[in-house]
């Protein structure tokens, strides 16, 4: 799956969660800004990041890793 899937991916869960995209931000090594451009494809993500977003949305952090390898 591409990035721009993982990110439109990510995004769903967040809304559904009724999370902000500050308030995951807010718990990643990387600033705001880069999060919008991972979340709109336009980047790539730390997996230790990946995994707290997983934690953050409920979802396997194993599910989240095989979007971001393909």
């Amino acid at each position: 799956m591409s990035k721009k899937i993982l990110g439109i991916f990510i995004k769903q869960k967040r809304i559904e969660k009724n999370i902000s995209i500050s308030e995951i931000a807010n718990h990643l090594t990387i600033s705001e800004a880069m999060y919008i451009r991972v979340k709109n494809g336009n980047d790539s993500i730390y997996v230790d990041d990946l995994m707290t977003i997983a934690e953050m949305l409920g979802v396997d952090e194993r599910e989240i890793l095989k979007m971001e390898d393909v």
